[in-house]
């Protein structure tokens, strides 16, 4: 007969195999640790006790001194304490370890659209949550992030009636029928009682490839039982295999994969593979999942087994973009021509795909409109010439990358160019069209060396700036969707971000990284793309749309106070993100999330591609 699980059921770490892998033993924390009656606190944690309050704070000692990961450790009622030598004579020598995350088993709680936070409120960006009235008193008096750390969740209902909330090191909960309505719970006493229950398993897992959203998927996972206890495949104990979305990108409401039952019972150290079927969501996102077990309804994170989260992608093809590079008129003057070569070779082809002439690296091809004749001017390195109709376009070989002498110094651009004539502005132009990634790196809004969270920010603003003008001057037949907004482009120049193709990369590849990081995504409001116009620098505040520029009211883009500009001049038109600041709140550890929803106000993220 397998053994049957306790009902007392509380599991350790649970060992991650990487993926694709056959997971290793278990890391049973304190597994060897045993509770002390009447255990008393060890001198080298008594002066951190006495500081943040005595065992009233802590809760009586559990064990006495023992080792983990290295370190001295004692373990109370309330949290682990932690000694770290390397800080000795500072406030960080004694340290709570992540007994909240520990207890919590890794599991996802749901993430919250960022807020500015408010004097009973207050948002914390870190972890994308946030703590409220009471819970946030309480935290405040405990030192915030020196005893409790983090929170990890929102307020979650428990049995009884119970409001807790999760921390990193620790967790409180509510009862307004208690004489002392909060209360810091007991998660170390919990978590020793139930440390020898025979619950504990590991996890291996398969890549996921991303997928188009609304697809059907499969994820491969193998599960191993690293604990004492024999999981049976059938009964009131059976344990089933399942998953959960882990992450809080829209839609939240998504198709939750069924679980799955074990083919067979699985004794102590055997293993099950299985593969269970996955429902992509029906928007683009950055999906994860989080492989679990269940028993009797209840998920083994839940019983403290940690569970890994993986990257399920949804993606669409990234859109790309028609950049105007280049004006060939009177409104540009000493400019006649455009003069394009490549750093391999290109081909050159007409409006109906014939192809005009291959050239080498290096090779120019000279091309001017013959505004009388109504023809577009081909010169040929070999001296030739051709003329032709419609438009030119300009394809460079795989792997290379095309040049117009005319916008020199840049001049390197990734993607592909044409030639076209509009004719209601008598000009010719260049147009350069590239994946929508490929051009956000050529921004030269912010320089490389900014703090990342600066550069992410401003990845996802330019990004959200170029896709939202996109959009409408497709539909009515513009030739290129965003000028590049530099002297070459004086006919049609617009308030296009500045665009400096290659070159920009060549200064640093840190916005490169920062925009496929942030692949896709994009700010709303209301479910709509934002115009997120953005400026130099403020002077205290940012103006609103309607008070710079009229119009209706934009509820995302009003004046907002900007203490990180304050005794500066404004430069710019004031609207929106002011970059300067950007990098300021980052330097001051701000996350691109929060910097982006200080400025454009009531704003949500989400993911286009």
């Amino acid at each position: 007969m397998p053994r049957q699980l306790s009902r007392r059921r509380f599991g350790r770490a649970a060992a991650v195999g990487a993926a694709g892998l056959a997971a290793g033993p278990a890391a049973r924390v304190l597994a060897e640790v045993s509770g002390v009656a009447n255990a008393a606190v060890d001198p080298i944690f008594t002066t951190f006790v006495a500081r943040v309050g005595g065992v009233a704070i802590t809760g009586d000692p559990l064990t006495e001194r023992f080792q983990r990961n290295g370190r001295s450790a004692q373990l109370f009622a309330n949290f682990l304490l932690e000694h770290w030598p390397e800080n000795a004579g500072t406030d960080y020598e004694v340290q709570p370890a992540l007994l909240g995350e520990l207890v919590s088993g890794g599991r996802f709680f749901h993430q919250i659209a960022p807020f500015r936070s408010e004097t009973t409120v207050e948002y914390i960006w870190q972890t994308r949550h946030s703590v409220r009235f009471g819970f946030l008193e309480f935290w405040n008096r405990l030192g915030r992030t020196d005893l409790l750390g983090l929170p990890i969740s929102e307020e979650v209902p428990e049995a009884g009636g119970v409001t807790a909330q999760f921390f990193q090191r620790g967790k409180l909960s509510f009862l307004a029928t208690r004489a002392v309505p909060i209360q810091i719970e007991p998660l170390g006493r919990t978590y020793l009682e139930t440390l020898n229950d025979g619950i504990d398993a590991g996890y291996a897992i398969d890549p996921v490839e991303p997928h188009p959203p609304g697809a059907s998927a499969s994820l491969r996972l193998t599960v191993t039982n690293t604990g004492d206890d024999t999981w049976t495949s059938g009964g009131a104990e059976a344990v089933t295999v399942g998953l959960r979305w882990a992450d809080s990108n829209s839609p939240s409401t998504r198709a939750t994969p069924a679980p799955v039952s074990l083919p067979n019972d699985v004794a102590p150290g055997g293993s099950v593979t299985t593969d269970i079927a996955v429902q992509m969501p029906a928007a683009p996102g950055p999906y994860r999942l989080q492989p679990d077990l269940k028993i009797r309804g209840e998920w083994f994170t839940a019983l403290a087994v940690q569970a890994p989260i993986i990257h399920a992608p949804a993606r669409l093809p990234m859109p790309d973009v028609r950049v105007g590079l280049l004006d060939i008129s009177d409104d540009n003057p000493g400019v006649h021509q455009a003069t394009i070569f490549s750093t391999a070779g290109l081909e050159v082809r007409d409006e109906g795909g014939a192809v005009l002439a291959r050239l080498n690296q290096d090779e120019r091809i000279a091309i001017r409109r013959d505004i009388p004749n109504a023809t577009h001017v081909l010169d040929l390195p070999d001296g030739s010439r051709i003329q032709t109709v419609g438009k030119v376009l300009i394809d460079p070989v795989e792997g290379s990358l095309l040049r117009l002498e005319e916008t020199a110094p840049q001049r390197t651009y990734r993607g592909s160019m044409e030639f076209a004539w509009l004719a209601n502005y008598r000009s010719a132009w260049v147009v350069n069209t590239l994946p929508m990634d490929d051009y956000l790196s050529g921004l030269v809004e912010q320089n490389d060396n900014i703090p990342w969270e600066a550069l992410r920010a401003s990845a996802i603003a330019f990004r959200t700036y170029a896709y939202t003008v996109r959009g409408p001057r497709r539909a009515r037949g513009a030739l290129f969707d965003v000028a590049a907004s530099t002297r070459h482009t004086p006919t049609l120049y617009t308030r296009d971000q500045v665009y400096h193709g290659y070159a920009r990369e060549l200064s640093g590849t840190r916005l490169r990284d920062a925009i496929h990081d942030t692949r896709g995504c994009v700010l709303t409001y209301e479910g709509s793309t934002i115009h997120a116009v953005y400026f130099s620098r403020a002077d205290g505040r940012t103006r609103s749309w309607h008070e710079e520029w009229g119009g209706p009211v934009k509820p995302w883009a009003v004046a907002v106070d900007d203490p990180y500009s304050r005794g500066q001049s404004l430069l710019g038109h004031g609207i929106g993100l002011p970059l300067r600041s950007a990098n300021a709140m980052a330097a001051a550890g701000a996350n691109g999330e929060q910097i982006l929803a200080a400025y454009y106000t009531g704003i949500d993220f989400e993911h286009v591609y």
